[in-house]
């Protein structure tokens, strides 16, 4: 990803290699690769996990690296599918999205979240007296 450098990844690894043993979980490798602005699906994470050994292993600095310089879409990447989606749901062209028909497509469609996730990317999102949300709105949330 341009603009991280090999110190940006070390200075991050470093952060969630809480005992500093040169190691953090497999299961953290989503989250340390996100907190440096990649956006990897659940599947690619659990992809990178089966090929470093699965649950329960570690992954070391270099192995980190290796899994960070994988092709990975950044939120920006997707805004445009993002908008496009939404736009191809909005029948009336208002911009807007019932949040419950949201909530919905969060939790069944893609990759589905958990309720709690939804719940953390709804939090800051306004619904107006009809129940409904700016999409436009929530893409900006999403990759910002």
């Amino acid at each position: 990803m341009a603009g991280v450098t090999d110190d940006d990844l070390k200075e991050c690894f470093d952060v969630f290699d809480k005992d500093k043993d040169g190691k953090i979980s497999a299961e953290e490798l989503g989250t340390v690769i996100r907190a440096l602005g990649k956006n990897p699906l659940q599947s690619e994470i659990a992809e990178m996990i089966k090929d470093n050994g699965g649950e329960g292993s570690l992954v070391n600095f270099s192995t980190f690296k290796d899994f960070f310089k994988r092709r990975m879409k950044k939120p920006h990447d997707q805004e445009k599918e993002m908008r496009e989606a939404f736009k191809a749901m909005d029948k009336e062209g208002q911009g807007l999205i019932l949040e419950a028909e949201l909530r919905q497509i969060l939790t069944t469609l893609g990759e589905p979240l958990e309720n709690d996730e939804v719940e953390a990317l709804l939090r800051d999102i306004e619904t107006n007296a009809d129940g409904e949300i700016n999409y436009d709105q929530f893409v900006d949330l999403l990759i910002s």
